[in-house]
């Protein structure tokens, strides 16, 4: 950036020294396109780095209902106590349970979850599970966000075939405890987090916006998703 102000100061001062035009301007051409590849490649780092944390501590919960099919969404290992390690999902993930599992992409393993606390109304529940390996964790803790923000989506779309899809969106609203977003959230996905590009959390995907059409029939808004802001799923966990 340095460089490019001082190709500037020298393409002002041009107008009291004979120096060729089209040189300086090509030069400054040439500044411009640097700064902004650099910034570029330095942006794709940034979100290479992000992405991998992100993907290190979300996980994929998977139920088995009382009539013994099966139905999965995503969640967030948030904190380790010994050999104990707490989850975050959704609540409409883990309703009407018969037994819970959780999948751990980065280990290729399954292992048996306990429930420990839901609320309806918030869309939130918690989750224990247990290992003698360690597992990565991404503490939870309040974070400022705004409408226009980047953000990355993590979440487990369909089946395990998509386990930890990253997806980038924008904040487009931030009204009734909910933060609203165009990152993808779809079926699976509910449940994992949503980060801001400096590696914190900043809320908990739940859901996609599904509106009534002329027929009755109840449709899908594409491009609209929603998280749980992070303030709220605190003052959940610390209840």
């Amino acid at each position: 950036m340095k460089k490019l102000l001082i190709v500037f100061l020298i393409f002002i001062l041009a107008g009291c020294q004979k120096i060729d035009q089209d040189e300086l301007k090509e030069e400054i051409k040439n500044e411009i396109l640097e700064e902004m590849q650099s910034q570029i490649v330095d942006f794709n780092e940034q979100l290479k780095l992000v992405s991998s944390q992100a993907k290190s501590c979300t996980i994929v919960v998977e139920i088995t209902l009382p009539d013994e099919s099966k139905s999965h969404g995503s969640g967030v290992i948030y904190e380790q106590d010994s050999n104990d390690y707490y989850v975050i999902t959704n609540e409409h993930v883990i309703r009407y349970y018969q037994s819970i599992e959780v999948y751990l992409p980065n280990q290729d393993r399954y292992l048996s979850a306990s429930f420990i606390k839901s609320d309806p109304s918030v869309d939130l529940a918690i989750l224990k599970i247990t290992s003698a390996e360690i597992l990565d964790i991404c503490e939870l803790e309040p974070v400022n966000y705004m409408v226009g923000e980047l953000v990355l989506s993590i979440g487990t779309p369909v089946d395990l075939d998509y386990v930890n899809t990253v997806t980038l969106g924008i904040i487009s609203k931030i009204e009734d405890d909910l933060i609203q977003h165009d990152a993808a959230v779809n079926p699976g996905s509910s449940g994992g987090p949503l980060f801001n590009l400096e590696g914190q959390i900043i809320g908990i995907n739940v859901s996609k916006l599904n509106s009534t059409n002329s027929g009755g029939s109840i449709v899908t808004v594409i491009g609209i998703g929603f998280s749980i802001p992070i303030e709220v799923v605190l003052e959940f966990i610390e209840s």
